[in-house]
């Protein structure tokens, strides 16, 4: 008897941790508009520290097949618009995990293109488990990592948030750039 609930035991715990892997990776979609902010912190020209980029972008992942495909625009230089006019076309291509995104891409320029990388994590919201309980659950609609451009060897924080009817989530806190001599470090 005990060897028989000794079974039943390890496969309902397999049970168990399969499906919650299937839950969370089913719920991590990239279908649909975001807005993607970078911060240069390190590049071989000093002219770019410190200098703020944003793109919108549309994203379209299959959970069945490999590649994110995304094409998109750059829409802002230093947190100020840029005009329709001035705004240069960006294609992305990458491959999502459980818990990266990897995205490779191709941005155009007045006067030439580079190419650039960005690995995100989905970031972690505090949630409430029947209000007495905190525990910490994957928020798809904001991932944080990191980027490389090979435009002036650039790289930084970037940070990717899904937009709905063209707008962020409302409880977001804005995204910060500073240049590398205000950074301040903790003695």
């Amino acid at each position: 008897m005990m060897e028989f609930i000794k079974y039943i035991s390890v496969a309902f715990t397999a049970l168990s941790l399969a499906f919650t892997g299937w839950l969370q990776y089913e719920k991590f979609r990239l279908d649909g508009e975001w807005h993607i902010d970078t911060c240069t912190l390190e590049a071989d020209m000093k002219a770019y520290e410190g200098l703020h980029l944003a793109w919108r972008v549309f994203l379209s992942d299959d959970p069945l097949s490999a590649p994110v495909v995304g094409d998109g625009e750059k829409v802002e230089e230093a947190f100020k618009p840029i005009p329709p006019v001035g705004r240069f076309p960006v294609r992305l291509v990458g491959t999502k995990e459980i818990n990266t995104v990897s995205l490779t891409g191709r941005f155009e320029g007045a006067r030439r293109a580079s190419t650039g990388r960005f690995e995100f994590h989905p970031t972690l919201s505090k949630r409430l488990f029947s209000g007495y309980i905190p525990f910490y659950q994957r928020n798809v609609d904001v991932l944080d990592g990191s980027f490389a451009f090979t435009a002036g060897n650039a790289r930084g924080p970037a940070r990717a948030v899904r937009l709905t009817d063209g707008k962020p989530p409302a409880d977001l806190p804005p995204f910060v750039c500073k240049a590398p001599d205000t950074v301040q470090t903790p003695e």
